[in-house]
Protein backbone atom coordinates (compact mmCIF):
# COMPACT_ATOMS: atom_id res chain seq x y z
CA UNK A 1 0.00 0.00 0.00
CA UNK A 2 1.24 3.13 -0.75
CA UNK A 3 2.08 6.19 1.84
CA UNK A 4 0.40 8.76 2.00
CA UNK A 5 2.00 12.46 1.14
CA UNK A 6 2.73 14.78 4.00
CA UNK A 7 2.24 17.39 4.49
CA UNK A 8 -1.38 16.40 4.21
CA UNK A 9 -3.07 20.17 3.77
CA UNK A 10 -0.07 22.48 3.12
CA UNK A 11 -0.17 25.86 3.11
CA UNK A 12 0.85 28.92 0.66
CA UNK A 13 4.45 29.75 2.33
CA UNK A 14 4.48 25.84 1.71
CA UNK A 15 3.86 26.07 -1.92
CA UNK A 16 6.06 28.60 -2.22
CA UNK A 17 8.82 26.63 -0.45
CA UNK A 18 8.12 23.78 -2.79
CA UNK A 19 8.61 26.08 -5.85
CA UNK A 20 12.01 27.02 -4.45
CA UNK A 21 13.23 22.92 -4.32
CA UNK A 22 11.62 22.58 -7.92
CA UNK A 23 13.52 25.60 -9.08
CA UNK A 24 16.95 24.10 -7.39
CA UNK A 25 16.67 21.13 -9.52
CA UNK A 26 20.13 19.78 -11.20
CA UNK A 27 21.45 23.52 -9.85
CA UNK A 28 25.01 22.38 -8.96
CA UNK A 29 25.84 24.71 -6.04
CA UNK A 30 29.20 24.06 -5.32
CA UNK A 31 29.88 25.69 -8.68
CA UNK A 32 29.15 29.25 -7.17
CA UNK A 33 31.90 28.58 -4.65
CA UNK A 34 35.22 29.84 -5.88
CA UNK A 35 37.81 26.96 -6.03
CA UNK A 36 40.37 29.43 -3.77
CA UNK A 37 37.96 28.72 -0.82
CA UNK A 38 38.56 24.93 -0.78
CA UNK A 39 42.44 25.41 -0.33
CA UNK A 40 43.17 24.84 3.20
CA UNK A 41 45.62 26.32 4.73
CA UNK A 42 46.96 24.25 7.98
CA UNK A 43 49.16 27.07 9.40
CA UNK A 44 45.32 29.27 9.90
CA UNK A 45 43.69 25.85 11.12
CA UNK A 46 46.63 25.56 13.59
CA UNK A 47 46.58 28.98 14.94
CA UNK A 48 42.65 28.82 15.48
CA UNK A 49 42.85 25.15 17.36
CA UNK A 50 45.73 27.11 19.28
CA UNK A 51 43.27 30.70 20.10
CA UNK A 52 40.25 27.96 21.27
CA UNK A 53 42.35 25.78 23.43
CA UNK A 54 43.99 29.02 25.79
CA UNK A 55 40.63 30.65 25.98
CA UNK A 56 39.57 27.02 27.30
CA UNK A 57 42.79 26.19 29.25
CA UNK A 58 43.18 29.69 30.50
CA UNK A 59 39.20 30.57 31.34
CA UNK A 60 39.33 27.37 33.89
CA UNK A 61 42.96 29.27 35.29
CA UNK A 62 41.00 32.08 35.92
CA UNK A 63 37.83 29.79 37.36
CA UNK A 64 40.63 28.44 40.18
CA UNK A 65 41.31 32.19 41.37
CA UNK A 66 38.50 34.55 40.63
CA UNK A 67 35.72 35.39 42.99
CA UNK A 68 32.72 33.55 42.91
CA UNK A 69 30.72 35.99 41.22
CA UNK A 70 32.84 35.98 38.31
CA UNK A 71 32.47 31.70 37.81
CA UNK A 72 29.57 31.74 35.82
CA UNK A 73 31.05 33.93 32.88
CA UNK A 74 34.44 31.83 32.91
CA UNK A 75 32.71 29.12 32.41
CA UNK A 76 30.60 30.58 29.83
CA UNK A 77 34.16 31.82 28.48
CA UNK A 78 35.55 28.20 29.02
CA UNK A 79 32.57 26.44 27.28
CA UNK A 80 33.10 29.29 24.16
CA UNK A 81 36.62 28.04 24.08
CA UNK A 82 35.50 24.30 24.02
CA UNK A 83 32.91 25.04 21.36
CA UNK A 84 36.01 26.62 19.12
CA UNK A 85 37.93 23.46 19.44
CA UNK A 86 34.76 21.60 18.39
CA UNK A 87 34.61 23.69 15.37
CA UNK A 88 37.89 22.85 14.58
CA UNK A 89 37.28 19.51 15.07
CA UNK A 90 34.68 19.80 12.45
CA UNK A 91 36.60 21.21 10.05
CA UNK A 92 38.90 17.90 10.58
CA UNK A 93 36.16 15.70 10.28
CA UNK A 94 35.56 17.23 6.41
CA UNK A 95 38.56 16.59 5.62
CA UNK A 96 39.30 20.69 4.84
CA UNK A 97 41.66 21.27 8.08
CA UNK A 98 44.36 19.97 5.80
CA UNK A 99 45.17 17.62 2.83
CA UNK A 100 46.66 15.12 5.43
CA UNK A 101 44.26 12.41 6.93
CA UNK A 102 46.35 11.86 9.62
CA UNK A 103 47.25 15.28 10.90
CA UNK A 104 43.05 16.05 10.47
CA UNK A 105 42.48 12.39 12.81
CA UNK A 106 45.26 13.65 15.64
CA UNK A 107 44.02 17.57 15.79
CA UNK A 108 40.54 16.77 15.59
CA UNK A 109 40.85 14.29 18.75
CA UNK A 110 42.71 16.57 20.39
CA UNK A 111 40.39 19.17 20.14
CA UNK A 112 37.41 16.92 20.85
CA UNK A 113 39.37 15.96 24.58
CA UNK A 114 37.45 18.40 26.36
CA UNK A 115 33.99 16.68 25.40
CA UNK A 116 35.37 13.09 25.56
CA UNK A 117 33.80 12.83 22.54
CA UNK A 118 35.69 9.82 20.07
CA UNK A 119 36.66 11.88 17.02
CA UNK A 120 35.34 9.01 14.34
CA UNK A 121 32.06 8.84 16.16
CA UNK A 122 31.04 12.28 16.03
CA UNK A 123 32.52 12.53 12.29
CA UNK A 124 30.34 9.44 11.33
CA UNK A 125 27.13 10.75 13.15
CA UNK A 126 27.66 14.30 11.72
CA UNK A 127 28.54 12.53 7.96
CA UNK A 128 24.83 10.86 8.50
CA UNK A 129 23.70 14.53 9.22
CA UNK A 130 24.80 16.01 5.96
CA UNK A 131 23.56 13.48 3.47
CA UNK A 132 20.47 14.11 5.22
CA UNK A 133 19.82 17.10 6.06
CA UNK A 134 16.58 18.17 7.80
CA UNK A 135 14.72 15.34 6.19
CA UNK A 136 11.89 13.84 8.68
CA UNK A 137 12.87 10.11 8.45
CA UNK A 138 16.76 10.18 8.14
CA UNK A 139 18.06 12.94 9.90
CA UNK A 140 20.43 12.55 13.50
CA UNK A 141 20.44 16.17 14.81
CA UNK A 142 17.05 17.63 15.93
CA UNK A 143 14.64 15.79 14.05
CA UNK A 144 11.34 16.81 15.28
CA UNK A 145 8.17 14.26 15.87
CA UNK A 146 4.60 14.74 15.85
CA UNK A 147 2.43 15.13 18.50
CA UNK A 148 0.71 11.93 17.93
CA UNK A 149 3.69 9.94 17.77
CA UNK A 150 5.00 11.75 20.70
CA UNK A 151 1.96 10.78 23.15
CA UNK A 152 2.39 6.73 21.97
CA UNK A 153 5.80 6.89 23.51
CA UNK A 154 6.86 5.66 26.83
CA UNK A 155 6.64 8.28 29.79
CA UNK A 156 10.61 8.67 30.34
CA UNK A 157 10.69 9.12 26.43
CA UNK A 158 8.17 11.97 25.48
CA UNK A 159 9.99 13.47 29.14
CA UNK A 160 13.02 13.71 27.56
CA UNK A 161 12.44 14.82 24.48
CA UNK A 162 10.11 17.44 25.96
CA UNK A 163 12.56 18.70 27.76
CA UNK A 164 15.67 19.09 24.78
CA UNK A 165 13.38 21.08 22.89
CA UNK A 166 12.28 23.34 25.75
CA UNK A 167 13.92 24.21 29.41
CA UNK A 168 16.90 21.60 29.05
CA UNK A 169 17.32 22.30 25.28
CA UNK A 170 21.53 22.73 26.18
CA UNK A 171 21.88 18.93 26.78
CA UNK A 172 20.47 18.04 23.65
CA UNK A 173 23.65 17.26 22.31
CA UNK A 174 24.58 15.06 25.54
CA UNK A 175 21.61 13.30 24.80
CA UNK A 176 23.39 12.58 21.16
CA UNK A 177 26.64 12.36 23.17
CA UNK A 178 25.19 9.33 25.37
CA UNK A 179 23.34 7.58 22.33
CA UNK A 180 26.35 7.28 19.96
CA UNK A 181 29.44 8.40 21.21
CA UNK A 182 30.54 4.68 22.65
CA UNK A 183 28.24 2.60 20.65
CA UNK A 184 30.29 1.57 18.14
CA UNK A 185 27.08 -0.58 16.77
CA UNK A 186 25.15 2.31 16.15
CA UNK A 187 27.08 2.78 12.98
CA UNK A 188 25.45 1.06 9.77
CA UNK A 189 28.97 0.03 8.21
CA UNK A 190 32.10 -2.21 9.51
CA UNK A 191 34.73 0.27 8.56
CA UNK A 192 32.31 3.31 10.78
CA UNK A 193 32.50 0.79 13.29
CA UNK A 194 36.40 -0.11 13.44
CA UNK A 195 36.95 4.07 13.10
CA UNK A 196 34.79 4.84 16.33
CA UNK A 197 36.54 1.56 18.24
CA UNK A 198 39.96 3.21 17.38
CA UNK A 199 38.69 6.86 18.99
CA UNK A 200 36.83 4.68 22.02
CA UNK A 201 39.98 3.50 23.02
CA UNK A 202 42.24 6.95 22.20
CA UNK A 203 39.87 8.83 24.27
CA UNK A 204 38.81 5.93 27.30
CA UNK A 205 42.55 6.03 27.94
CA UNK A 206 43.26 9.90 27.70
CA UNK A 207 40.07 10.54 29.65
CA UNK A 208 40.34 8.51 32.19
CA UNK A 209 44.45 9.30 33.01
CA UNK A 210 43.39 13.43 32.85
CA UNK A 211 40.64 12.73 35.34
CA UNK A 212 41.96 10.77 37.68
CA UNK A 213 44.60 12.91 37.92
CA UNK A 214 42.85 15.48 38.24
CA UNK A 215 41.41 14.11 40.76
CA UNK A 216 44.00 13.28 42.67
CA UNK A 217 45.07 16.99 42.80
CA UNK A 218 41.93 18.40 43.22
CA UNK A 219 39.80 15.81 44.78
CA UNK A 220 35.64 15.46 43.74
CA UNK A 221 34.81 19.00 44.29
CA UNK A 222 37.99 19.91 41.73
CA UNK A 223 36.28 17.11 39.17
CA UNK A 224 33.10 19.36 39.80
CA UNK A 225 34.70 22.69 38.92
CA UNK A 226 37.44 21.57 35.92
CA UNK A 227 35.49 19.16 34.35
CA UNK A 228 32.00 18.77 34.45
CA UNK A 229 31.23 22.73 34.46
CA UNK A 230 33.42 23.61 31.41
CA UNK A 231 31.97 20.20 29.61
CA UNK A 232 28.16 21.49 30.55
CA UNK A 233 29.23 24.75 29.15
CA UNK A 234 30.51 23.29 25.63
CA UNK A 235 27.27 21.94 25.66
CA UNK A 236 25.15 24.88 26.06
CA UNK A 237 27.11 26.22 23.15
CA UNK A 238 26.77 23.13 20.97
CA UNK A 239 23.14 22.74 21.82
CA UNK A 240 22.44 26.41 21.08
CA UNK A 241 23.67 26.67 17.96
CA UNK A 242 22.87 23.20 15.99
CA UNK A 243 19.51 23.87 17.13
CA UNK A 244 18.96 27.23 16.09
CA UNK A 245 20.86 25.99 12.63
CA UNK A 246 18.41 23.86 11.51
CA UNK A 247 15.08 24.69 13.65
CA UNK A 248 12.54 27.51 12.91
CA UNK A 249 9.11 27.87 12.76
CA UNK A 250 9.33 28.71 8.87
CA UNK A 251 11.98 26.67 8.57
CA UNK A 252 10.41 22.39 7.85
CA UNK A 253 11.90 19.14 8.37
CA UNK A 254 10.99 17.54 4.93
CA UNK A 255 9.43 14.34 4.38
CA UNK A 256 11.14 11.54 1.55
CA UNK A 257 8.69 12.80 -0.80
CA UNK A 258 9.65 16.22 -0.56
CA UNK A 259 13.30 16.25 0.59
CA UNK A 260 16.19 17.26 -2.47
CA UNK A 261 19.87 17.16 -1.84
CA UNK A 262 19.92 20.43 -3.28
CA UNK A 263 17.06 21.85 -0.89
CA UNK A 264 18.88 20.55 2.14
CA UNK A 265 22.28 22.30 1.18
CA UNK A 266 20.71 25.92 0.61
CA UNK A 267 17.19 26.26 1.46
CA UNK A 268 17.40 24.35 5.34
CA UNK A 269 19.89 25.69 6.95
CA UNK A 270 19.84 29.01 8.89
CA UNK A 271 22.98 31.76 9.32
CA UNK A 272 23.12 34.01 12.22
CA UNK A 273 25.54 36.81 12.02
CA UNK A 274 27.40 37.18 15.35
CA UNK A 275 29.42 40.37 16.92
CA UNK A 276 32.90 40.39 14.66
CA UNK A 277 34.44 38.83 17.80
CA UNK A 278 32.53 36.11 18.60
CA UNK A 279 32.73 34.77 14.93
CA UNK A 280 36.10 34.63 15.23
CA UNK A 281 36.29 32.45 18.28
CA UNK A 282 33.59 30.36 17.16
CA UNK A 283 35.53 29.90 13.67
CA UNK A 284 32.97 31.17 11.53
CA UNK A 285 30.56 28.25 12.36
CA UNK A 286 27.36 30.73 12.14
CA UNK A 287 28.10 30.60 8.56
CA UNK A 288 26.50 27.41 7.80
CA UNK A 289 25.23 27.60 4.64
CA UNK A 290 28.15 28.05 3.14
CA UNK A 291 29.76 24.94 4.84
CA UNK A 292 26.49 22.73 4.11
CA UNK A 293 26.95 23.12 -0.07
CA UNK A 294 30.76 23.14 -0.34
CA UNK A 295 31.58 20.88 3.40
CA UNK A 296 35.12 21.24 2.30
CA UNK A 297 35.27 25.06 2.92
CA UNK A 298 38.19 25.51 5.86
CA UNK A 299 36.13 27.88 8.52
CA UNK A 300 38.35 30.82 7.56
CA UNK A 301 37.43 31.13 3.75
CA UNK A 302 33.28 30.53 5.05
CA UNK A 303 32.65 34.54 4.88
CA UNK A 304 34.15 34.35 1.35
CA UNK A 305 32.53 31.37 0.46
CA UNK A 306 28.80 32.64 1.78
CA UNK A 307 29.15 35.86 -0.19
CA UNK A 308 29.47 33.97 -3.95
CA UNK A 309 26.25 31.66 -3.19
CA UNK A 310 24.43 35.13 -1.86
CA UNK A 311 25.42 36.67 -4.98
CA UNK A 312 24.70 33.57 -6.95
CA UNK A 313 21.15 32.63 -5.69
CA UNK A 314 19.87 36.02 -4.13
CA UNK A 315 17.00 35.88 -1.85
CA UNK A 316 17.59 31.83 -1.29
CA UNK A 317 19.90 31.63 2.01
CA UNK A 318 18.50 32.25 5.41
CA UNK A 319 20.84 35.07 7.05
CA UNK A 320 19.48 36.45 10.42
CA UNK A 321 21.02 38.52 13.20
CA UNK A 322 21.54 36.47 16.04
CA UNK A 323 19.30 37.16 19.29
CA UNK A 324 17.74 35.43 22.12
CA UNK A 325 14.55 35.97 20.82
CA UNK A 326 15.45 33.99 17.77
CA UNK A 327 16.20 31.07 20.35
CA UNK A 328 12.96 31.78 22.71
CA UNK A 329 10.39 31.68 19.53
CA UNK A 330 12.55 27.88 18.78
CA UNK A 331 11.73 27.00 22.07
CA UNK A 332 8.34 27.92 23.00
CA UNK A 333 6.98 27.24 19.72
CA UNK A 334 8.99 23.90 17.42
CA UNK A 335 8.19 21.53 19.43
CA UNK A 336 5.99 19.21 17.22
CA UNK A 337 5.85 18.60 13.85
CA UNK A 338 2.70 19.47 12.21
CA UNK A 339 1.59 16.96 9.49
CA UNK A 340 -0.83 18.91 7.92
CA UNK A 341 1.41 22.40 7.29
CA UNK A 342 4.48 20.88 7.24
CA UNK A 343 6.45 22.88 9.72
CA UNK A 344 6.28 23.45 13.86
CA UNK A 345 3.47 23.75 16.45
CA UNK A 346 4.22 24.09 19.82
CA UNK A 347 2.61 22.82 22.81
CA UNK A 348 0.10 24.67 23.19
CA UNK A 349 -1.12 24.43 19.93
CA UNK A 350 -0.78 20.60 19.58
CA UNK A 351 -2.68 20.37 22.97
CA UNK A 352 -6.07 22.39 21.34
CA UNK A 353 -5.60 21.38 17.35
CA UNK A 354 -8.28 19.58 16.15
CA UNK A 355 -6.55 15.55 15.57
CA UNK A 356 -4.90 14.87 12.43
CA UNK A 357 -6.36 13.32 9.50
CA UNK A 358 -6.12 9.41 9.62
CA UNK A 359 -4.32 9.06 6.84
CA UNK A 360 -0.97 11.26 8.31
CA UNK A 361 -1.25 9.92 11.62
CA UNK A 362 -1.10 6.51 10.91
CA UNK A 363 1.76 7.39 8.73
CA UNK A 364 3.53 9.28 11.92
CA UNK A 365 1.89 5.99 14.04
CA UNK A 366 4.24 3.94 11.73
CA UNK A 367 6.94 6.01 11.59
CA UNK A 368 7.52 6.10 15.57
CA UNK A 369 10.47 4.09 15.27
CA UNK A 370 11.86 5.79 12.33
CA UNK A 371 11.45 8.84 14.09
CA UNK A 372 13.17 8.62 17.44
CA UNK A 373 16.33 10.13 17.74
CA UNK A 374 18.57 7.48 19.35
CA UNK A 375 17.89 4.85 16.21
CA UNK A 376 19.35 6.75 13.80
CA UNK A 377 21.59 3.69 12.18
CA UNK A 378 18.84 2.33 11.28
CA UNK A 379 17.46 4.65 9.72
CA UNK A 380 19.88 5.18 7.69
CA UNK A 381 20.34 1.53 6.59
CA UNK A 382 17.28 1.70 4.98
Amino acid sequence: MSRPRLPTAPDASFGSLMAQVRALEGARLASAVPPDCLRPRPWRGLAGFATSYLLYAGALVAVAHAHWVLQLPLYLLAGLGGWGLHCIAHDCGHQSFSRSRRLNSVIGQLALLPLLYPFHAWRHVHNLHHLHTNHLELDTDWRPLSAEVHARLPRWERLLYSATRSWAFWAGTIRYWALSAFRPGFFPKREMRRDAWQSIVVVLVAGLVYLALLAHATGAWGLLRYFVCPWLAIHLWFSTTTLMHHVRGDLPFLPGTHWTPNASRLLLTVDYRYPRPLEFLTHYISLHTAHHVVPAVPFYHLPAAQAALKQAYPGLLREHRFSFAQLLHILRDCRFYDSRRGYYRSARRAGRDEPLAAAGEAVHAADATAAAPDDASRCTAR
